[in-house]
């Protein structure tokens, strides 16, 4: 005789940048396993691919993963993992302060429910200099998986990648490579460039403030948590 089948319940959330419904089902043992395993490598890519596949797997609407920002896959894994999990995550937190005299970790339990995305969510277009404007989209898991380091020419190349299309008062140009666009933006002064510089420093981020008091020394403390691994780490 063969066992019984299991039907996973479904569930639904919203794409924060988007508002667009999806649906969702709880991850697996077996999908628990890959994440679990990219955790105690501890390496980066490997846990951003891990949550991309689990996510792929589990969200069941017609959703490209690719064309989402960070801060909407990091709040979808979220949503997904109070679902798979549960609802509260636990950790164990030392003073902010390094130099503090308390060694004492307080145990601190946190809600998924109440993470949010904090920020404005910008259409991306940018206006340069009153008759032409540049429209942008927020970076993606993709897109930063290939900035390996923080260095100007990698931030650079991040920018050029997620350029949609030039405008003007007349036309839209949507069709050019990415050497044609790193040309292109070579040729914008300092002030233009700061605009498109200041919309992705100033993107939504998915952060949630913790405020404790610490039983041993009575010391008041708070961290923020920033980004889906600092819920993890």
């Amino acid at each position: 005789m063969s066992l019984p089948t299991l039907t996973a319940p479904e569930f639904v959330t919203k794409v924060p940048s988007t508002g667009k419904e999806i649906k969702y089902r709880p991850f697996l043992v077996r999908e628990e396993k890959i994440l679990l395993m990219a955790l105690e490598g501890g390496d980066e890519k490997e846990i951003t691919n891990a949550i991309i596949n689990i996510l792929n797997s589990c969200i069941l609407s017609d959703v490209d993963l690719d064309s989402l920002a960070t801060f909407d896959v990091e709040y979808l894994f979220l949503k997904l993992r109070s679902k798979s999990v549960g609802e509260v995550i636990e950790l164990k937190l030392a003073h902010s302060d390094k130099d503090s005299k308390c060694k004492h970790r307080t145990d601190v339990a946190i809600n998924i429910d109440s993470i949010n995305v904090n920020g404005d969510i910008d259409d991306g277009k940018i206006d340069l200099n009153g008759t032409l404007g540049i429209k942008l989209r927020y970076a993606g898991m993709k897109d930063v998986s290939l900035v390996e380091e923080s260095s100007a020419s990698q931030l650079y190349d991040l920018v050029v990648g997620c350029v949609e299309y030039i405008y003007d008062d007349e036309n839209v140009y949507d069709d050019f490579t990415k050497d044609e666009m790193s040309k292109w933006l070579e040729q914008l002064d300092s002030a233009q460039f700061k605009k498109i510089t200041d919309f992705f420093q100033g993107a939504p981020k998915l952060s949630h403030t913790i405020e404790w008091t610490c039983p041993e020394c009575g010391e008041k403390d708070s961290l923020v948590l920033e980004g889906m691994q600092s819920f993890f780490m």
